[in-house]
């Protein structure tokens, strides 16, 4: 891996990027339109974590001296940012192709903590295959192909060494903040990132069977308990066990280092 080619604006295209495409907005899309405001004026306080675990690592004084420093200004770094994907991996930097890089991503990320969808300004295009459906004598069931829709994805994402990236983070931390504060929010970057790796961990599998049904064009849940789930569950799910554990281990170990 070329260090000096990357930049750590990979973790919010990493796992930003992988949030937010896990979303099916076809017309047979599975995706619900559900939003969940969980703000807490009483732990609205900003903070960022001063100093990361990866920092005790033989090799970060090294490998941080070696990292390229973030742009001096926020506008006109889309082209960098580009660049750094392209030399970690090609399809991210296919993907990579709207303007505004940095804000959209951390937009994405401020959203998703609170379980809020980003529905415009979107940072990404990624195309994948509809959602399907196999229709049984009881319902319908998912189709398992459908899990095959996100395996490129999720095996980019995770082909990211997590320690690399936490050292990267660490350095472009305050231009992250920086972007963040633009937004005029009470928390903080760091904040609302840990607080979606969170969200992602505690997510819990689901049988693979499970029964759906169409009451109108999007699919639905017949369990009660499943249809009622909070969104990021849902998306979780719709990955399929084997993307699912995969992403939740590589995101464990990230956060090991953060």
């Amino acid at each position: 891996m070329n260090w000096k080619a990357l930049s750590a604006v990979v973790v919010i295209v990493g796992i930003a990027g992988f949030v937010w495409y896990v979303l099916d907005r076809s017309a047979n899309s599975e995706y619900n339109d559900t939003v969940i405001e969980t703000v807490d004026g009483a732990n609205s306080k900003k903070t960022v974590k001063e100093t990361l675990a990866v920092e005790s690592e033989d090799d970060y004084q090294e490998k941080a001296a070696k990292a390229p420093e973030p742009p001096v200004a926020i506008d006109g770094s889309d082209e960098q940012i580009r660049t750094a994907a392209a030399t970690l991996s090609e399809p991210l930097a296919t993907w990579l192709q709207p303007a505004e890089q940095v804000r959209k991503w951390v937009s994405v990320i401020d959203q998703l903590a609170t379980y809020r969808f980003p529905s415009k300004h979107l940072p990404m295009t990624y195309d994948k295959e509809p959602f399907l459906a196999v229709k049984t004598e009881s319902g319908f069931q998912n189709d398992p192909g459908n899990y095959q829709r996100w395996n490129g994805l999720v095996t980019t994402v995770t082909a990211v060494d997590p320690k690399n990236l936490a050292i990267y983070y660490k350095k472009w931390s305050p231009f992250l903040e920086g972007t963040y504060n633009e937004l005029g929010n009470p928390q903080s970057f760091d904040n609302q990132l840990r607080t979606m790796i969170e969200h992602f961990l505690m997510v819990e599998a689901i049988p693979a069977d499970a029964a759906l049904k169409q009451p109108k064009v999007l699919y639905e849940y017949v369990d009660p308990a499943l249809e009622n789930a909070d969104p990021l569950s849902k998306w979780m799910w719709r990955l399929g066990p084997e993307n699912m554990k995969k992403l939740q281990d590589w995101l464990r170990e990230l956060e090991s280092y953060l």
